[in-house]
């Protein structure tokens, strides 16, 4: 009870320590509180502490549950966690529906570290909404706990090896000492350059989304608007698709709704597929409602956005280099570099049309930059469809023309010369002539007696780590060939196919060959 303080206005609000009715197996006490009002306050903190502590340094926690008994329904909990003193401090707050009988409340706070630092917490903070005469709950346990899960690869490993990590309801996506991505509520909301930033003190994307994000604009200019027309809710979803040692496949979905238990199947939507490798290389489809009965999109951008300060260095480029002499339509693409965290940032727009072009934003208010691909022609669709490709780096991986060849790369895939094998087409997204998948960053390819075998050049445009995937081979072991040499970074993904990327950049003629043959099976004795 040194830790326990109350703030009451009403001549009812109390705060008692009962000796029964807690739950027996995390112990017998728990915490009456009466309030009348919302300003009737519990308040959990040091300042009248001398034998207890109240734990400041919350980083190497995930959840925070705490239990509470409520005496009947349409009463809301609200929590706030206060961070930092005096001027400094900041509050995270939120809002709990409470059910009659045993609540327990689930914070994550991974969502609570947006707003407050987590290694300075000063104060927890109880009140109650609903109430028009006093009325009692009971406050039970209070714990501080760890909530992560390595679903595939290891988090802690620094070869940058691919790993997927389950945090409370957040997903990591990394490279080992490489990068490290989160999801939540269906969008990327963090980014940490684990080669200079190994303990994630600085998340690139603070504060925003790193998208790609479809945008609703003014027609006479680049300012964002919105989907509000859409739904007033969104709900989102998520689930991982593949896992393994080459690639990491997230989908995630947004569906607009205007009551929390409406049906979703036919309501507006945006959707996101990303094909994440350990490369830094992601490539995503974006798919988004852009019309309805009653409401059409007038122009749309597809933004992808970062966190940066006036004292950042960061430099962006869009579509106004120099034609290549090679390819006949120019790349639709932006960078920007970060030196103070020593990260870079490639975008590219997957086969735009002529007059699709890249702009840049920069929001002094809300501390983002954001790099739109636009596009003049009119939306006439109801659903639009992209493509892109995302490169994170570091500064230093990145020198001279890179983006522009790595933008080239995405755009123009090299043409492969077939011996053996040939490609596979996925409607429009595909190309006929090598089977390169704008999607998911990858050459599709279909076996032609037991093997596959083609040539490629990169001479003239590097290729950048470029991935094979090889169809119709499920039920036959692999193996897999570079300039006659054994590729190692072989996996099979969820449907059975052989995925291998090959390292580095390409500079020359380049072999590949697969060879098939039906898994050997021993006969019982």
């Amino acid at each position: 009870m040194e830790l326990v303080q109350l703030s009451g206005v009403s001549p009812q609000a109390q705060c008692v320590l009962e000796e029964r009715g807690g739950q027996t197996d995390t112990g017998t006490r728990w915490l009456r509180f009466t309030a009348s009002c919302p300003d009737d306050t519990l308040i959990l903190s040091n300042d009248n502490a001398t034998d207890w502590y109240l734990k400041r340094d919350w980083r190497d926690y995930d959840v925070l549950l705490i239990a509470i008994q409520s005496p009947r329904p349409n009463l809301n909990l609200t929590l706030a966690i206060a961070a930092g003193a005096g001027d400094e401090r900041l509050v995270a707050e939120s809002s709990w529906p409470l059910d009659p009988g045993r609540n327990v409340i689930r914070v994550d706070l991974g969502a609570v570290s947006e707003h407050i630092p987590l290694d300075d917490v000063q104060q927890i903070r109880f009140a109650l909404t609903g109430a028009t005469m006093p009325v009692e709950v009971y406050v039970d346990d209070i714990i501080l706990t760890g909530s992560r899960e390595d679903l595939f690869g290891d988090s802690r490993n620094r070869e940058g090896n691919l790993y997927v990590q389950r945090v409370a309801q957040r997903l990591n996506i990394g490279a080992g000492g490489r990068f490290e991505l989160t999801f939540a509520n269906g969008q990327i909301i963090g980014w940490y350059n684990l080669t200079s930033d190994p303990y994630r003190l600085r998340n690139l994307v603070h504060g925003t989304t790193l998208g790609p994000i479809p945008v609703v604009l003014d027609p006479t200019d680049t300012t964002e608007g919105g989907f509000s027309a859409l739904g007033r809710i969104v709900v989102a979803r998520l689930r991982i698709v593949e896992m393994n040692a080459v690639r990491t496949v997230i989908a995630c979905e947004w569906r607009f709704v205007n009551k929390p238990d409406e049906p979703l199947d036919d309501r507006p939507f945006q959707r996101w597929v990303y094909n994440i490798y350990a490369t830094g290389q992601i490539y995503v489809t974006v798919e988004c409602t852009t019309a309805t009965l009653s409401w059409r999109a007038a122009a749309l951008g597809l933004a992808v956005t970062f966190a940066s300060t006036p004292e950042d260095e960061v430099t962006t480029h869009g579509a106004t280099a120099k034609e290549p002499t090679g390819p006949a339509q120019t790349p639709v693409y932006s960078w920007a570099m970060n030196r103070s965290d020593n990260a870079f940032l490639v975008y590219v727009l997957g086969r735009p049309s002529p007059s699709a072009r890249m702009v840049e934003q920069f929001d002094v208010s809300r501390g983002r930059t954001s790099l739109i691909a636009l596009d003049d022609d009119d939306v006439d669709a109801s659903v639009q469809v992209w493509r892109g490709h995302l490169l994170l780096a570091t500064a230093d991986d990145v020198v001279g023309d890179e983006p522009f060849a790595r933008a080239i790369d995405y755009m123009h895939p090299a043409r492969l010369n077939f011996e053996g094998g040939s490609p596979v087409l996925v409607g429009d997204a595909s190309d006929e002539c090598s089977g390169f998948d704008w999607g998911s960053g990858s050459f599709k390819i279909r076996p032609e007696n037991g093997r596959v075998r083609l040539t490629f050049n990169g001479r003239k445009y590097p290729r950048f780590s470029p991935v094979f995937e090889i169809v119709d081979a499920e039920s036959a072991d692999a193996w897999v060939y570079v300039n006659h040499l054994v590729c190692k970074n072989v996996a099979r993904n969820a449907s059975g196919h052989v995925l291998f990327q090959l390292p580095g950049v390409i500079r020359d003629d380049t072999l590949v060959e697969v060879l098939f043959r039906p898994p050997q099976h021993s006969s019982g004795g």
